[in-house]
């Protein structure tokens, strides 16, 4: 006899943990001969589908990249503009004339668009290299010794348009779920799974189902603790909070 499983109780990530315990365990066991792989095979691929639906939900795995390039680029753009404008002020009047050309072109795309939205900021950053690329001014780079610095620029500033790429590909081929709709559907696989193993076990009792039975109701049980002890914790907190208006 499986023990009921009030579901209701579960926080979100506590009902993925308990079907993922006992997906894996029903997977991984011998099946042979039991007329309960179908309901198995669905049970598994809904919780897998629950899974992605919650990684989604959570959070994007490329906002901490995209965080990052966007940083690594803003620094390689200060370093270049930092070290074109030092030229600027060397004592050799040629070499501060050239950085000041330089500096004009950078000014005119704007000084601080690290600071910028990042689609501005990338809008501003294409321009600014179309511009600095021209045969004249890369020259004018070069003679400066910043070659190395500019390219540096531009290979972030790449890098990090890559990646948003990457991330707008990634989200166009993902397909578009009801995320109540789902975990539904794996609460209704679970409850209709426990029916099953029950059901066939009367029907044609054999002990791989008593094996099931049991680690579902050990995963029920611990489970059950977890939902009392926060429970509890939560009524604790509730009176101790009380008791502290009423003093």
């Amino acid at each position: 006899m499986i023990e009921q499983m009030n579901f209701s109780k579960l926080h979100l990530n506590e009902f993925l943990s308990y079907c993922g315990e006992i997906s894996t365990y029903l997977k991984s066991i011998d099946k042979e001969g039991l007329q309960i792989v179908s309901a198995i095979d669905q049970f598994a691929a809904r919780y897998e589908v629950a899974v992605e639906v919650s990684n989604r939900t959570r959070s994007s795995k490329f906002t901490d990249m995209l965080k990052a390039k966007d940083h690594r680029r803003d620094e390689s753009y200060l370093a270049f503009r930092n070290l074109i404008e030092a030229c600027s002020h060397r004592k050799n009047a040629t070499t501060a004339e050239k950085a000041e050309s330089l500096l004009r072109i950078i000014r005119s795309h704007g000084w601080s668009l690290q600071i910028e939205s990042r689609a501005d900021q990338s809008a501003k950053m294409a321009s600014l290299i179309k511009e600095l690329s021209s045969a004249e001014n890369t020259s004018l780079i070069e003679q400066l010794s910043a070659t190395d610095w500019y390219q540096d620029m531009v290979d972030d500033n790449a890098e990090y348009l890559k990646l948003q790429e990457d991330k707008t590909v990634a989200e166009s081929s993902e397909t578009e779920y009801d995320t109540l709709e789902v975990y539904k559907n794996l609460r209704v696989s679970c409850e209709q799974l426990f029916e099953a193993i029950e059901v066939l076990n009367r029907i044609a009792p054999n002990e791989k189902y008593d094996q099931m039975e049991a680690f579902i109701n050990d995963c029920t049980q611990r489970y059950q603790t977890i939902v009392k002890t926060r429970t509890t914790k939560n009524e604790n907190a509730k009176e101790e909070q009380t008791q502290e208006q009423e003093a």
